[in-house]
């Protein structure tokens, strides 16, 4: 995967408009088609933001001297589109009369300094220039923000891009393209950009659209999948001119962007979890089950699973269904008759999530800060010998690594937290002190053990510890079995709420 800096966020999606070569090499034309851009813009300018896109090229040097007037397809194609440097000048103003931002794509060395010259927002790259080695490395001297499309290229060549602009500290947007024209629709493969998006996960994606101007959903579609920058070729047809396969008009343009602003609504935000809605919680409200207790219950008196039955319909201030996890403890607060909700008027409740989240959060940071590697997908298991509560009076934090004939673990004891005294039947370890001291105790006698430590501890000899400023122990032992530790204190030993397992917390 590779990973680059993130700039800029665009608050919009960006909309590039591109001209290419369909101001026919008339200013006149290109002013009105520049125009009438302007006009549908207005329509969206709330939704998106703009650009208008030219292409750049210096004749005299990009077409080889000996095919000069010839019929060869773009050699024809670019002559006879030609613009003078005052037809640039005045197309450079209309577009800054449609308050559009400027892009250019060059395709030679002079046209990147035509770029620089005029200013332009960004710089494109087309998919013919991806190797252009040459070429982009004149276009990196400029500083300026790139663009580049792929199509036709390969993961290798866009890693290579996507490296040589990552390590020149250059703004780059990478481009799903397909270098067809028209591209039909089955060959749109318009998925590639979830494939970007999670493979330059810090890089913003875009869309270069070349299918139909006709299919109006292809923005839609793309937008939904991550992109954030879009492309459309764009021309103004007229009896005297007419537009290719895949250029849109103005007024195919505009009910292009119609279905795109429609998606956008749809979409809203997929960077973070939205907040829900007043109005959407409460309709899901009705439908959750009351809680309601099967006997009276007086005021002081804990509930348990037996005391409650769950019904509809439910009150506004009452406890439903979803409120109750191995977490939360209900007391009631105040006398509750037969068959009465459960409701904050009533009711007290302690939840002790938000600890097992404190407790997480500091072992986490402590692993952290001393750089101690957790393997993927453990099971963090938190023991709480006399409540939650006490955890960092008493308590451990431990993970499970093998347990097989043999097994490891890795106990850790928080600042000034301790472990009681237990035994083991079957269960022989070693403990090998990774990080800090710890105070161990061997049927009373006290052995400190310091970073680098190892001490063995038999079979039915009881043991306890303590560290003052934390530590880290790596446990090596015979398998275990969960039934084979024995405390001391008798009410460890009945106390089946002890343990709490956590996934998904590293």
């Amino acid at each position: 995967m590779i990973k680059q800096a993130r700039f800029k966020i665009m608050k919009k999606p960006l909309i590039v408009l591109e001209i290419a070569n369909n101001h026919m090499g008339d200013r006149q034309h290109g002013q009105k088609l520049i125009e009438q851009l302007g006009d549908v813009v207005k329509q969206h300018s709330e939704v998106f933001d703009f650009g208008l896109k030219f292409q750049f090229r210096d004749l005299k040097s990009f077409i080889h001297p000996d095919h000069k007037g010839s019929s060869v397809k773009y050699v024809k194609r670019f002559e006879e589109t030609q613009l003078s440097n005052e037809d640039w000048s005045s197309l450079f103003e209309s577009v800054k009369a449609a308050k559009l931002s400027l892009l250019a794509t060059p395709f030679d060395e002079l046209s990147v300094e035509k770029c620089v010259e005029q200013n332009v927002d960004y710089i494109k790259i087309a998919s013919c220039s991806l190797a252009d080695w040459p070429l982009i490395e004149k276009i990196a001297l400029t500083k300026k923000p790139v663009i580049f499309s792929t199509a036709g290229s390969d993961l290798e060549a866009i890693d290579a891009m996507v490296s040589f602009f990552r390590n020149r500290n250059i703004e780059a947007s990478l481009m799903h393209c397909v270098g067809l024209y028209p591209t039909p629709s089955d060959e749109l493969n318009i998925g590639q950009i979830r494939v970007f998006r999670e493979r330059y996960p810090d890089m913003r994606i875009g869309y270069s659209t070349h299918e139909d101007p006709s299919h109006q959903q292809t923005g839609a579609l793309a937008f939904a999948l991550g992109a954030s920058i879009f492309e459309k070729h764009v021309g103004l047809p007229n009896g005297e001119y007419v537009n290719n396969a895949y250029s849109a008009s103005p007024e195919q343009l505009s009910a292009w962007l119609e279905k795109f602003s429609q998606a956008v609504d749809m979409v809203g935000n997929f960077e973070t979890k939205t907040k829900n809605s007043k109005s959407e919680v409460a309709s899901l409200k009705d439908l959750q089950r009351g809680a309601f207790v099967k006997r009276p219950m007086k005021a002081g008196e804990a509930l348990t699973n037996n005391d409650v039955y769950f019904a509809i319909p439910s009150v506004a201030v009452g406890y439903t269904a979803n409120d109750f996890s191995k977490y939360k403890e209900f007391v009631a607060s105040s006398d509750i008759e037969k068959n009465e909700q459960l409701t904050k008027l009533n009711t007290k409740v302690s939840d002790r999530r938000q600890k097992i989240k404190e407790i997480v959060d500091r072992t986490r940071t402590f692993l952290q800060d001393h750089m101690v590697q957790i393997p993927n997908g453990a099971i963090l298991e938190i023991s709480h010998h006399y409540g939650i509560e006490n955890f960092y009076k008493t308590g451990l934090s431990m993970i499970t690594v093998v347990n097989e004939e043999y097994c490891k673990k890795l106990l850790f004891l928080l600042p000034g937290q301790s472990h009681p005294e237990q035994f083991h039947k079957n269960k022989k370890e070693t403990f090998h002190v990774i990080h800090g001291e710890v105070e161990l105790y061997l049927d009373g006698d006290c052995f400190v053990l310091q970073s680098g430590d190892v001490q063995t501890i038999n079979q039915l000899v009881r043991h306890r510890f303590f560290s003052k400023n934390g530590c880290v122990i790596e446990e090596i032992s015979s398998t275990h079995d969960g039934s084979d530790s024995t405390y001391t204190d008798e009410n460890i030993n009945t106390n089946e709420s002890r343990k709490t397992l956590v996934n998904f917390w590293i």
